[in-house]
């Protein structure tokens, strides 16, 4: 990483509205009312006593590279197109230079992906990149949906010894991770491993994006319409209104 001091941004208030515009856009091309979302950046503020991040967030350089390792979520499955998933959308809204690393069916603890490949789960994929000698600011974790079969405490380390590789590899990295969310019409029993995740995240002292706070993202007032028509995955609007809330989150760290 650069030795020079890395300047501060202060792009709240541009990136709330950008990630505003992005939802708005997104549900009026899906068909849907703009009136199903009350504010929902303001709502994805962190309470004060979850705004005490432990990686650099706060002091990130202007236009960070960005490491985004995910599973099907991160992939987009269910949007029109690649670039309407969250990933892209939040990094955009962000202003990250992202490379995008995901894998469906992969997690925490689960390497085998939905196409049969094996050997891909979260940690491996970090010593994959960390190999390639690239460098990053910024290091996004994000699923679980896939580990709701993994125990407890299996889940827990899975995810802490994954931040450690990280921060290992990338010592003066921001790393958050974004714990799993799904859409209602299956039910929420794939999302089992959040307070898992949360807590190998809380271990290993990385940035935890929730959402379950302060209330829970995708709930019964919005399911059906960002339900991508499968039960698993979300349709353009709801990638955007969860991107939107992520990079609101994530700008409330910067101050």
């Amino acid at each position: 990483m650069p030795d020079q001091p890395r300047p501060v941004r202060s792009r709240a208030l541009a990136i709330t509205r950008i990630a505003a515009t992005l939802v708005i856009g997104a549900m009026l091309g899906a068909g849907v009312g703009v009136a199903v979302v009350a504010d929902p950046l303001a709502s994805s503020e962190l309470p004060p006593e979850e705004r005490a991040p432990v990686d650099p967030l706060s002091t990130l350089p202007d236009q960070p590279a960005a490491l985004i390792i995910g599973d099907s979520f991160s992939e987009g499955v269910g949007a029109s197109k690649p670039d309407a998933g969250w990933a892209r959308t939040a990094s955009d809204a962000l202003s990250w230079r992202a490379t995008i690393d995901a894998v469906g069916g992969t997690g925490f603890t689960k390497g085998v992906a939905s196409d049969g490949r094996t050997g891909l789960a979260f940690g491996d994929r970090i010593e994959a990149h960390a190999a390639t000698g690239a460098e990053y600011d910024v290091i996004v974790l994000q699923g679980g949906l896939n580990d709701f079969l993994a125990p407890h405490r299996e889940e827990v380390v899975a995810t802490k010894q994954a931040v450690e590789a990280a921060r290992e590899r990338w010592p003066d990295a921001a790393i958050v991770v974004f714990g799993p969310l799904e859409p209602l019409a299956l039910g929420v029993q794939r999302s089992a491993r959040l307070a898992a995740i949360r807590e190998g995240a809380d271990e290993a002292g990385a940035t935890f994006v929730d959402p379950k706070l302060p209330d829970a993202w995708i709930n019964e007032r919005n399911s059906v319409r960002f339900d991508a028509g499968d039960g698993l995955h979300l349709n353009d609007a709801g990638y955007a209104f969860i991107a939107a809330r992520f990079a609101a989150v994530i700008e409330s760290y910067a101050g």
